[in-house]
This record gives C-alpha cells, structure tokens and sequence, in this order.
C-alpha cells in the first residue's frame, strides 16, 4: 500500500518543479503561446485538485450494528464511544493523519436559539402560541417556560408515543445540557480542541444527548498507518435510527463518498433496514465500491457449527440483494482486544473475556483470517479507487506538460543551429500541419457546442416531464400520499371533550408529519437521485460517443504534424493516444429534495423539523382555542369532530400547496444548479482535454526563427541552459513513471 501522504507529496513536488521550468522558458515563448497556455493551465489544474485529495470512507449499517467498534479495531484504539445516543445530528468523521488530535464545534447562540423555537413552535401547539414565540435558552424565565411545555405535555400523554418525536428530545437535551456546555457556546460558533491527551474527552459531546445536540460538527485525526493517510473515515448514524432526518444525512454523506464499509451483525443478520440501505447504495452507484462484513459477535456463538451456519444464512440472504457479493467474517471486538492486549492495556475483565474466546481456536482464527483478507482488500480499494478518481487526472496533467516541455526544448535545441532557408521551408510546412490540428480542434468544440445545447433541451423536457405537477409520478405519489392519509386513529372522543379533541389534533399533525418526512427522505430522495444519476450517466454517454469520434480526426491531425517534424529530424512524443482518455467527471451531486426543503425553510443544520402545514395549523389552534375550550357544554356537542375533521383537511390542502411550491422551486434547482451545470463542466472538460493534446505540441518555429536570425552571443549559453532544462525535465519524467507504477496507473 502506497503512503498516501508521500505520494501526496511527491506530485506536488512534481508540479512546483515543472511550475518552476515553465517560467524559466517562457521568456524563450511569444506571449500568446499555445504550448505555454497550455502548460500553465494544467498545472493549475493540478494544484487544484492536489488541494483535497482525501478518500472518504463511510461505514455503514443499522443501529447497534458494531460500527464505532469496528472503527475501534481498524485503529487499533478503543477511541470512539460504543452505543452513542442516536439523537446525535452529524456524522462522526475520523481523518488518517500523522498525530492524534481533534476538534469539537459548539453552535452559536443564534442557530441553538432558532432550532428550540422551531421545535416549540410544534410541541406546544395543544397549548397555543402566546408568549413562546421568542425563546432564548440563555434566560432563566424562558428555560423554566420550556420545562413546564414538556411537563404539560406529559401530563397530556403527548409524549412517550411510539411515533418518535424528535422536536422533545433537541428541546430536553438543550435543558439537560445547559448546565454543563453553556458557558462554551458564544454569538458565534465555538472549536474546542483536543490533543492527544485530551482526545477522549470528545466521548462526552457524542455519548450524552443532552450535549450532542449543542455540536456543530466534529472531526478526529488519528494515525492508521496500515490504510495510509488523506483518508476519511466517517461514523454514520444508524440506517434504522427513528429520526428520519439521521438517514437524510446519511444520504447526503455517501454522495461525497468514494467507499462503503457495510457492516451486519451477527446477532440479527439482514433486517429492514438493510433492505432500504442497500437500496439506496445502488441508486447513487457505489455498490461496487462496497464492502460487506459480518461483525461477529463471539459470545453469541458457541461453537465453529453455529458460526459457519450463520454465515450461510447471510451470505444467501444478502445474495438475493447483492448477488456474488464478497462477505467478510470476523470479530472487530476481538481484534481490538487483541491489540490492546499486545501493548498491555487490557483490563482484567477483557482480559477473561479474551481467554474465554480463544478456548475456541478455530472460531479465533476464522476472525484473524477474515480481517486479514478484509485490510488486504480495502487496501486495494483504496488504492484502485485513488488511482482512479483523484491521483489519476493529475499524473495525466503532469505528464502531458512534461512530454510536451521536452519536445519543445529539445526541438529549440536542435532547430537553433540550422541555417534560414531550412527553418523557412520547415516552418512553412509544420504551419500547414498546425492549421490542420487546429481545424480538427475547432470542429470539435463547434460539435460539442451544439451538442451541449441539445442534450440542454433534452434534460429541460425530462426534468420538466418527472416533475410534472398533474402526471409527474414523484409528485402524484407524494400528493396522494397526503391525501389518502388515515386519521381514524385521531378521531376519536366524547364530542363535549374540548380539550381531547386539540390533544387529538395535536397528535394527528405529530403523526402526519412523521410519515411525510419518512416518505420523502426514503422514497422521494432516492427516486430523484436515481432520476438525476440516470440523466448524468445519459449526458455522459451522449457526449462521450461524439468525442470520441473527433478524437480520432485530431489523432490522424496530429500524428501528420508528427511525421513532419520527423522527416525534418525532429521527434515529437506528446500526440494523442489511441484510446480517448476519460476527462474527470465534475465533482457535483444532485441536491437531496429533503435538504433543498430544510434550507428553502431557513432551518439551522442540527434542526429536526419539517414544518409541513404547521403555518396553517398556528393559526387554526390560535382560533379553535377560544371556541373549542371556552366552555364544554351540551351546545358544543357535536360540534368537536366536525373541527376537528376540518382543521386535517386545512393542514390536508396547506400542506399539498407546500409541496407543490417545493418541488416546483427544487425542478428549476435540479434543472439549472446541477443538471444543465453538470453539462456545462463535462462538455467544456472534454473541450479542453481536447485543447490540451493539441495545444501542447503547437512548437513556434517562427519565434525559433527570429532567436537564430540574431544569432546573439548568448546561443550558446541559451543552448546550455535547455540542456539544463531538459535534465530536469528527464528527472521529472522518471518520477512520474515511477509514481504512475506505485499507484498502479
């Protein structure tokens, strides 16, 4: 496995060395030069993408599934707290670097402010809306008012419900945590950080709920030297967690991910929640780059029988989902009590445990085996999918300006001693073979225009056509989703009990909004990623088969203007390979429909509220309040369940208009922000691939001429120093070579 932090390195090693050769020459170029152009830009190219090489890697799976104690084994540390709380709103991400370290970020007063008023503004709703709409936390009036909300609702019987209601647990925990994590949190947000002596005490922001939901973000870096650095490790919440925001975030993470560690325990096997999350794995297109491991639990298993039968089981059930997929079986447990064993730090309780399991020899070498073959091929996914997605566009980058340098150094070098009458034949003839390259680049970037405009009104049409307001699958589902939604559970009561009936509302709007979130995060989400990935891949293809059709007039273009330079005694190495290199595709993913909601809503990152038809049921529990409760009497009788049948086909209808604005907003957004964008990028990436071979061979001759017309006393010297430079430039070349091979490129 290369060390990802050297190679790192090296490459920008590279890049200053030929950066550095670029300007010494240039002076040798006229201004415009296309070769010189060329040069420069791609090694722009290079330092932007050197910028953040990092591979991120999510480990994934449900909830109690064993993954901070997998992290735990890969490190070799028991650093990550096991069983975290799973109200924790970010995804904890482990960065591979060279020291231990790591960093907590408070929210600011502000953004803990607006998410307690947001969740107010829902839970007490049965008791309406005078006074609470101004919340501060930081005085004492205002978090004795919350304490009383949530005792009411307790004596209401609103809460403990089976419907998870993530607006009581943000606004408990901001109370409970008070105490303790007030005095860090400040009108701007806080880093709090951690050395390696401190690092432990990142446990207490992530294991307690009462002070996760203070955190912003986190990270922590830590030295895994078998998986080399600028790696990314990302703990992420459980797939099956009650709130169904935690799985929007995972979504939304393993878009930016370029591997998945997918862990199942043996205790339970494939559940649910496997089913949704394998499925949402293939829609964004990275079952290929996923792992899939068994994270065994020796205590369950008594014998080697019970064991191999388990992973049977597994195996044919997860064949039915992943067909041939590669299982990996061990104990991450046991593997990390195992190397905490070796430097001494096992406790006398861990320790019997570890004598227990290995009176089982051949259940403990089937663990030690199965992670063996587990590190040996992560390591070469890390390595493949490196090569592929991030180092390889800028080893082609710097080698491209390295050939390209040698062969216009190299042709002033031996150009500069021939006499007027050769350089005027020879310049006549490479310019006709120039032109010809640059008719051939022209016609490309006219074919690829036009192209770029068509496919532009193709995805307009297909957008416009899945989104369709009346016949649009995504919408119609959602709209009768909401209109066909059960509220006899809801309605039920003596018709003179006022107050029951507001409780019932209450609950029906609690529920309503669940289900909605649920359906829109694990079926609307998905569905128009899948969507968007199909118009990607369709766009790709489209624009791929047209260049790559042209690719072939600029080689014949090329390999013509090679042959001149030939017969003339000149070499020319930089043309086009036979087979078109695949240009990097743009670094953008189509926006999750649950996010775009949260930000259309101005909602602060850690809030877990979807506020669907709240509007329109503030303002019905302000009226129905007074008329409802202001006496229960015969004459009101009656009257309660027609309200109340009213007030669910107002929030009914509010919240279908909602929706409709939503997705009307989030169509011109996937249309303009990423689909008509991620045309733009492809299309212009091609274009430039394009300028890029043909550029870089463009030698000047007639700037050669003018310099071997003055035949000034520093020829010599100027002849000197390109051998220099062409020195440097084979030195160059051999490390490319040798970097290309150790990254298996």
């Amino acid at each position: 496995m290369p060390n990802n932090h050297k190679e790192q390195a090296s490459l920008e090693k590279l890049r200053q060395i030929l950066e550095t050769l670029t300007e010494e020459v240039s002076p040798l170029f006229p201004d415009d030069s296309a070769q010189l152009s060329s040069w420069r830009r791609s090694l722009e190219a290079v330092s932007e993408s050197l910028q953040d090489q990092t591979l991120r890697i999510a480990v994934v799976g449900p909830v109690k599934s064993g993954k901070s104690t997998f992290i735990n084994s890969m490190q070799g540390r028991d650093l990550l707290k096991r069983g975290a709380g799973i109200v924790t709103a970010f995804i904890t991400r482990i960065r591979v670097g060279p020291e231990e370290k790591g960093w907590v970020e408070i929210k600011s007063w502000e953004e803990i402010n607006a998410e307690v008023n947001e969740a107010l503004s829902v839970v007490a709703l049965p008791r309406g809306f005078e006074g609470i709409e101004s919340i501060d936390l930081r005085r004492d009036e205002d978090r004795h008012t919350l304490r009383q909300y949530i005792q009411e609702l307790k004596q209401d019987s609103l809460t403990g419900r089976e419907t998870f209601d993530p607006n009581i647990v943000l606004i408990n925990g901001y109370l409970n945590g008070y105490g303790t994590l007030s005095a860090h949190v400040k009108d701007e947000p806080v880093l709090l950080e951690f050395n390696a002596d401190e690092l432990d005490r990142h446990q207490d922001f992530v294991s307690q709920e009462s002070q996760a939901v203070y955190l912003r973000d986190m990270e922590l870096q830590l030295p895994i030297s078998w998986l080399g650095e600028m790696v990314e490790i990302g703990d992420c919440q459980g797939s099956d967690s009650p709130n169904p925001l935690h799985f929007a975030m995972l979504q939304e993470y393993l878009l930016g991910s370029h591997c998945i560690l997918y862990l199942i325990s043996s205790r339970v096997g494939i559940r649910q929640a496997d089913l949704k999350l394998i499925e949402a794995i293939k829609i964004l297109r990275l079952l290929p780059q996923t792992l899939f491991i068994v994270n065994v639990d020796l205590d369950e298993h008594g014998n080697m029988e019970s064991l191999e039968g388990l992973q049977e089981r597994i195996a044919e059930e997860l064949g039915l989902l992943v067909p041939e997929a590669k299982i990996y079986a061990f104990s991450a447990l046991f593997q990390l009590l195992e190397t905490a064993n070796s430097t001494d730090e096992l406790s006398a309780r861990e320790g019997r445990r570890l004598e227990g399991w290995h009176e089982e020899q051949a259940m403990v070498e089937l663990s030690r085996c199965g992670y063996e073959d587990f590190c040996n091929d992560l390591k070469s996914l890390v390595n493949r999918e490196r090569g592929r997605v991030l180092h390889g566009s800028v080893l082609s980058h710097l080698q491209r300006v390295s050939q390209s340098m040698k062969d216009s150094v190299n042709t002033r070098q031996r150009l500069l001693s021939r006499d007027q009458a050769e350089l005027e034949a020879l310049a006549a003839e490479v310019k006709v073979r120039q032109q010809s390259v640059m008719a051939a680049l022209s016609t490309v970037e006219h074919t690829l225009d036009g192209l770029r405009n068509s496919l532009k009104e193709q995805v307009r049409s297909a957008v416009d056509s899945y989104f369709d307001t009346k016949y649009g699958p995504i919408i119609t589902d959602t709209m009768q989703l909401v209109e066909n939604y059960q509220v006899d559970s809801f309605g039920q009561g003596k018709p003179e009990e006022g107050r029951k009936w507001l409780t019932n509302l209450f609950l029906f709007y609690q529920d309503f909004r669940q289900t909605l979130s649920r359906h829109i995060i694990d079926k609307v989400n998905l569905r128009i990623i899948d969507f968007a990935k199909n118009e990607e891949e369709l766009i790709e293809k489209k624009l791929m088969e047209t260049a790559t059709g042209y690719w072939d007039l600029l080689g014949q273009a090329l390999r013509q203007y090679q042959k001149t330079l030939t017969d003339s005694g000149l070499t020319l190495s930089q043309v086009a390979p036979e087979t078109m290199p695949q240009p990097q595709k743009p670094g953008i993913t189509p926006p999750p429909f649950s996010a775009f909601i949260q930000r259309s809503e101005a909602l602060g990152r850690g809030s877990l509220l979807l506020r669907f038809g709240l509007r329109r049921l503030r303002h019905l529990f302000s009226g129905l309040k007074s008329r409802v409760l202001r006496r229960d009497t015969t004459d009101m009788a009656g009257s309660n369940e027609e309200v109340f049948r009213e007030a669910v086909a107002l929030v009914k209808k509010e919240t279908q208009k909602e929706l409709l604005s939503s997705f009307r907003d989030y169509r011109q957004n996937l249309k303009f922000a990423y689909l008509f964008t991620f045309t733009e990028m492809y299309t212009q990436a091609l274009i430039q691939l394009f300028r890029d071979f043909g550029d870089a061979t463009m030698v000047d001759i007639s700037h050669i001429q003018e310099a071997a017309h003055k035949r000034v006393s520093s020829q010599s010297d100027t002849t000197e120093d390109l051998a220099i430079v062409n020195h440097r430039l084979q030195y160059a070349e051999e490390n490319l070579r040798q970097l290309a091979e150790n990254l298996e490129i």
